[in-house]
């Protein structure tokens, strides 16, 4: 795993998740040996990050590459999955990330996918389109707002509600807990307000020959 960010808080939380992991981690490494790494981490606020996750696509295909945001922005976590991140989140979210995501993609290079609807079936609904109780990614709640499929775990890290039996703005993309009203960002799963700690889980939605995919 090689992170590409002098920041601390990124570097933390990923030497973490690598030693849980058993994954040998390189901070801030640029060096090349010639070697694809399985992940690689790219702070999305530095000048060119957009340009160095082409380059590591171009490179290396079957690496998974982790943008993540220092700030919140729909238009940047949009432009960096444009741009071939197969997982975008935030500093905070990173770790949660990180163990939820490499073990599959380690095994199954390029990732993994699960059938969610064909597309035509959610045509002229909006808010929460569907809803599963068991898939290969846990409980799902998976949205229809501004015109993007946005699939979440539907599970508050607070005291485990399901997330799809509150409310969600269609405005902003905020889900808000029915049980004790924490709120997150279905677009980049912040935590937008307590009394959860923790962000939760999204999965990049793929549309291919009308058919939703969610994938890991």
């Amino acid at each position: 795993m090689v992170a590409y960010t002098d920041d601390p808080l990124i570097v933390r939380n990923a030497a973490r998740a690598s030693g849980e992991l058993g994954v040998r981690f390189e901070p801030d490494s640029r060096a090349d040996d010639g070697t694809p790494p399985a992940v690689v981490i790219v702070d999305l606020s530095t000048a060119g990050a957009l340009g160095v996750v082409d380059d590591i696509k171009d490179r290396w295909p079957l690496t998974m590459v982790v943008g993540v945001l220092s700030q919140p922005s729909g238009d940047l976590w949009a432009e960096a999955e444009h741009h071939g991140c197969d997982v975008v989140t935030s500093r905070g979210a990173l770790r949660k990330i990180l163990l939820a995501r490499v073990p599959a993609w380690m095994e199954s290079p390029g990732g993994r996918r699960f059938r969610l609807f064909a597309v035509d079936e959610i045509a002229g609904r909006l808010g929460l389109v569907m809803r599963i109780a068991e898939s290969p990614l846990g409980p799902l709640a998976v949205f229809h707002i501004g015109g993007q499929i946005l699939a979440i775990e539907d599970q508050c890290p607070h005291a485990g509600a399901a997330l799809s039996e509150g409310p969600v703005s269609l405005d902003d993309g905020v889900v808000t807990c029915p049980e004790h009203g924490s709120r997150f960002d279905t677009r980049s799963g912040a935590r937008v307000r307590g009394p959860a700690d923790d962000p939760i889980l999204i999965f990049r939605v793929a549309v291919e020959d009308g058919t939703a995919y969610a994938e890991f």
